[in-house]
């Protein structure tokens, strides 16, 4: 994917919300997922791939959003519980996916717009297929994790939140301007995403654990082996740099008889005595007064 064809995804919309186009692209984090697990996927995906999903996503969420306008319930009755589904409500194993995750048509407006951006571009750097795997399979353990809780009610909503995390991890210095004017990089915005859904596992019932859980399991799958390597690259540089730090606060020299060293006083000349056994290093007071050491 080259820079160009990323820049075309956000075409109209860096006006709308704000954000200048100005990405600094880190594929290589790509290489490091699990390539077999979503080659095998590709291919069981590549059939049913739908172009364009983030807008067939949208415009659900939309119409359901709309329709609700005039039946409160029928979000309810679209949200995903399996106790409702084995007692034949099946439609519930697709239609969560369109249940708009809040009632506030302004904050939706402007979670659609970025959703919409942030979603094209990584289909247009993943390509259609690897992109529908990234959320159908999202879907497919939110699915199966309402299964272990099955009489309560489950919805995409932390699900949608992954497409914004995997486009943090992918750029995470491209900026959002909050309020128009206030710069800040997505990887900040990203940070306070975990947070809320950490916040959201401990807090929350276990059915909402289980949603966050579920919902994060594709980002795991694409992204986890390359994290884990940039945590075991960070304890590698962060334990060579203490011995760094180690190696540069021991003494290069040191009295045998007094004990004083280069570095609490390094203005001090040493010397090493030739008739000593080993290397046995003096400062200038006791370079000839002191007793010899011997190895016998």
């Amino acid at each position: 994917m080259t820079d160009r064809r990323w820049r075309r995804s956000f075409s109209g919309f860096s006006i709308l919300i704000g954000i200048p186009v100005n990405l600094a692209l880190q594929p290589n984090c790509l290489k490091h997922g699990l390539p077999n697990v979503l080659e095998r996927l590709d291919r069981i995906v590549r059939p049913i791939a739908v172009p364009n999903l983030t807008m067939f996503i949208i415009v659900g969420q939309v119409l359901m959003f709309l329709a609700s306008l005039n039946d409160n319930t029928l979000p309810g009755r679209a949200m995903l519980v399996w106790d409702l589904v084995l007692a034949g409500e099946v439609w519930r194993l697709l239609t969560f996916f369109f249940v708009p995750f809040t009632s506030d048509p302004i904050f939706l407006i402007f979670a659609y717009l970025i959703f919409y951006m942030m979603g094209n571009a990584l289909e247009a750097y993943w390509g259609v297929v690897r992109y529908n795997v990234f959320l159908w399979l999202g879907a497919v353990l939110t699915i199966a994790a309402a299964g272990i809780v099955r009489e309560q009610a489950f919805s995409a909503g932390f699900l949608q939140g992954t497409v914004f995390l995997a486009f943090a991890t992918i750029n995470p210095d491209f900026e959002l301007r909050l309020f128009f004017v206030l710069p800040v990089k997505v990887k900040w915005l990203a940070m306070i995403q975990v947070a809320g859904y950490l916040l959201a596992m401990f807090g929350g019932n276990w059915a909402v654990t289980l949603m966050v859980l579920a919902s994060v399991g594709n980002y795991l799958v694409f992204f986890g082996p390359w994290l884990l390597g940039r945590v075991r690259n960070t304890a590698r540089k962060a334990k060579w740099e203490r011995q760094q730090l180690d190696i540069a606060s021991t003494p290069r020299h040191r009295c045998t008889t007094c004990g004083v060293d280069s570095n609490v006083d390094p203005k001090m000349e040493f010397r090493y005595c030739s008739q000593c056994d080993g290397e046995h290093a003096y400062c200038m007071t006791h370079l000839r007064d002191h007793q010899h050491v011997s190895g016998q």
